[in-house]
């Protein structure tokens, strides 16, 4: 629904008056206190059962680790489908290895990457887990016509995967050019089982070179048909079709409301390191309401909540120990952004940007809005990555009289008088007016109403529509908006900007949702990724970070700090500096005479 500014502007003015307006946050937090410092692992006498509860503000987009778009689906799709390697650990993000037996024999020329698979590996349903697996995988990703285009452009090397000689556990990448992060991309898809996920052999009919073109695939019968079903609901959210090798099995799923996941009784991994197991089900609650998502908390019906309304936070949850709650704010390797359409003729002149990003008063909405719970950035690179993060950005200070000249000087003045910028285009009056898009985030509306009243006295009118997750997303990756405000949750190392600021990422549905389109950007983005000299690299990283901030391919707004409660019952709760999420629920435990739910193997 599309709200009108002022009814919404009003409310969102009257509730900042109420809003403590010190950054002093006097609730009680966890016992680790120092986020910089893991916690010691806490596993003496550890046994499963019980189940975690974990309230999300919408349904996953998907399960399918293929084809899934959003945060929380990859969170809980690595706990159904594993990969050869990943950082294990969580301290670091140092690769171990998982399906593989160890790091892969790496030709030379950084052409030929060859995998050894362990033997033991099983699928949840008892079958071997082989190369053929692996190769299906990788061929689902790169067939154009699955709905995968976030997750293909960072396998855009990828010229083959085979079986060597036939052997059913030693696999063969070939790479059509170097990439510096092959070591980390290629084996960090998640498996699927062939048998289950193409019962026709589909993907045997089509070649890893006939994915390099989309016209080939669309005259190819069995790509095309491949594609329909990979896209389709049944592959996407159908327990029967998602079967996997991980520790937990995906079992039901109702919409808007519950997504169910056992502990998989028959898991292979018994014996590596940081396989530890211990809830019997992990369960996602939807709940959109975030007032009532707080109410559910305090009455003990859910045991994991991000919060999404730093208020609630501070205030609604004040003394978390009255309701068996602790609390936690990390920081995790996220930004958030606002993001306007270049194709849009009110937001490609790189000066209307610039007028934009100063009339954001960061200080202030971090203070009132976020309670001081946030950190400004003004680039897509952690600023926990010391390495890479280009420290000499100037901070991009809230200062509406610059905005307006430079909005002048782009050609935007009120020439009727009516309090509203305009300017002629292509032979008409064009008033500066537009739709910030939103997604059912209370935090993000507060925020934007606040930017909208900071806009409107330079005579910006702006409007707010605000949708269900899913409809938002497919919005953004047709193009359809004017603006939007989002975040990126960091989920790679070391880091590549290549899928959301690469030009090539804003056609067939990629990341690049703003169209930004800057010659200088992509070279730097395509040199990065074939330099293995790592000085050489961080210096192009910075040099990328210059260059989308002095084009605002983004107006960068800031790092939240992560805003968790959680029941007081688990033991072995660590905080973690690595992505997609700051723990592991899987290593959380219960002694059993705490139990919630009394279900144990």
């Amino acid at each position: 629904m599309k709200h009108k500014l002022s009814a919404l502007l009003l409310s969102a003015l009257c509730a900042l008056v109420s809003m403590n307006c010190g950054k002093k946050d006097t609730t009680k937090l966890d016992d680790t206190g120092d986020y910089s410092k893991i916690a010691a692992v806490d596993t003496t006498g550890a046994v499963t059962g019980d189940w975690i509860i974990q309230r999300e503000l919408a349904d996953p987009q998907s399960l399918n680790p293929i084809t899934l778009q959003d945060a929380t689906g990859r969170e809980f799709s690595l706990h159904v489908f594993e990969r050869l390697m990943w950082a294990a650990g969580r301290e670091s993000y140092d690769l171990e290895p998982w399906i593989a037996l160890g790091p892969p024999e790496e030709s030379p020329d950084h052409l030929t990457y060859i995998y050894k698979l362990r033997k033991d590996v099983t699928f949840s349903n008892g079958k071997p887990l082989t190369g053929k697996d692996v190769i299906f995988s990788y061929k689902a990703l790169m067939n154009p016509l699955v709905d995968a285009a976030q997750q293909r452009q960072a396998y855009d090397m990828l010229k083959n995967v085979e079986l060597v000689n036939g052997d059913e556990f030693t696999v063969k990448f070939t790479l059509a050019r170097p990439y510096f992060k092959a070591v980390y991309v290629l084996p960090d898809l998640q498996i699927m089982s062939k048998e289950v996920a193409d019962p026709e052999g589909l993907t045997d009919k089509y070649t890893f070179e006939e994915c390099k073109d989309m016209i080939t695939a669309q005259k190819n019968p069995a790509m095309k048909k491949f594609g329909d079903y990979f896209n389709s609901q049944e592959a996407n959210r159908d327990p029967s079709r998602l079967i996997g090798s991980g520790p937990y099995i995906f079992e039901k799923w109702d919409t808007g409301q519950w997504v169910h996941f056992r502990r998989n009784p028959n898991y292979w991994n018994k014996n590596l390191n940081h396989a530890m197991v211990y809830p019997e089900k992990l369960i996602i609650r939807v709940i959109q309401d975030q007032s009532a998502a707080t109410v559910a908390a305090k009455n003990k019906e859910i045991d994991l909540m991000y919060v999404v309304k730093p208020m609630d936070f501070v205030k609604e949850l004040n003394n978390p120990e009255q309701y068996n709650m602790k609390k936690a704010d990390p920081y995790e390797p996220v930004f958030t952004y606002l993001a306007y359409n270049m194709k849009n003729v009110l937001f490609s002149d790189v000066k209307v940007r610039w007028a934009l990003a100063y009339l954001v008063d960061r200080n202030q909405i971090i203070d009132k809005v976020q309670y001081g719970l946030a950190t400004p950035v003004e680039s897509p690179i952690y600023f926990g990555d010391k390495k890479h993060f280009n420290s000499d950005l100037p901070p991009i200070v809230y200062n509406p009289d610059k905005g307006k000249q430079l909005l002048s000087e782009a050609g935007w003045t009120d020439s009727n008088g009516d309090g509203i910028l305009d300017k002629m285009i292509d032979g008409r009056k064009v008033d500066f007016k537009f739709t910030y898009l939103l997604n059912t985030n209370e935090s993000r509306k507060q925020t934007v109403l606040v930017i909208a009243d900071a806009l409107k006295r330079v005579g910006i009118i702006v409007e707010i529509q605000t949708l269900e997750w899913s409809v938002f997303l497919e919005k953004l990756k047709a193009h359809e908006f004017d603006a939007y405000m989002g975040a990126w949750v960091l989920t790679d190392y070391p880091p590549d900007q290549y899928q959301i600021f690469h030009s090539s990422q804003a056609k067939n549905e990629g990341s690049n949702y703003p169209s930004y389109s800057n010659p200088v950007a992509d070279s730097l983005m395509v040199e990065y990724r074939r330099q293995f000299d790592e000085s050489k690299r961080i210096e192009i990283m910075k040099q990328l970070q210059k260059v989308l901030y002095d084009d605002q391919a983004y107006t960068f707004l800031w790092t939240p700090k992560a805003k968790y409660v959680y029941a007081d019952r688990f033991k072995n709760v660590r905080w973690y500096p690595t992505p997609p999420t700051a723990y592991h629920t899987p290593e959380w435990w219960v002694p059993a005479g705490q139990r919630k739910y009394q279900t144990a193997n």
